[in-house]
C-alpha cells in the first residue's frame, strides 16, 4: 500500500503527519511525504521580489517536509519527501497520486469562508473530486 501525506505550513499539518505516519505503521505501508509550493507571479514588475519570497516558500517548505520525514523516522517509519511547484495545489497532489499509483491520500481541510469556497473551491474538495484513489480528510 501507498500512503502520500500532503501537508502544508497550516494547522492540519500534525494532525495529517500523526495520521499517516499511523497508517503506515498499522498497514505496513510505504509513505511520501509531499508539499507543494505555489508561484504567484500576479505583477511582472514584482517578480524579482516575489521570486525571493518565492525560494523562502520553498525553503520553508523543505524545512517542513524534512522535520516531518524525522518525526516518522522517529516513530520506526521510513518516508520518502517530495516537495512539488505548481500553480494549482490539488492538481499536483493528484497528478502525483497517479503518476505513483499512490492508494490512499492523507490531507488536511482547511476552513474557507463560504464565498472563497464558491470562488476558488478548496483543495481538500479538489483532491477528493479528482484524486485516483481514496482520500482522507483531516479535520
Amino acid at each position: 500500500m501507498k500512503i502520500l501525506a500532503a501537508i502544508d505550513q497550516s494547522a492540519y499539518a500534525e494532525k495529517v503527519l500523526a495520521k499517516a505516519i499511523d497508517l503506515a505503521k498499522r498497514e505496513e505501508a510505504e509513505l511520501t511525504i509531499l508539499s507543494v509550493v505555489e508561484p504567484n507571479f500576479a505583477d511582472a514588475a514584482e517578480i524579482g521580489a516575489q521570486q525571493v519570497i518565492f525560494e523562502q516558500f520553498r525553503k520553508n517548505a523543505e524545512d517542513l517536509v524534512n522535520q516531518a520525514q524525522l518525526k516518522a523516522k522517529n516513530q520506526g517509519v521510513a518516508a520518502k519527501i517530495l516537495v512539488l511547484e505548481g500553480t494549482s495545489v490539488a492538481s499536483r497532489i493528484v497528478q502525483h497520486a497517479e503518476q505513483h499509483g499512490v492508494d490512499l491520500i492523507v490531507m488536511g481541510h482547511k476552513g474557507r469562508s463560504a464565498i472563497e469556497r464558491f470562488l476558488v473551491g478548496s483543495v481538500a474538495s479538489r483532491v477528493v473530486a479528482y484524486a485516483p484513489c481514496s482520500v482522507l480528510v483531516v479535520r
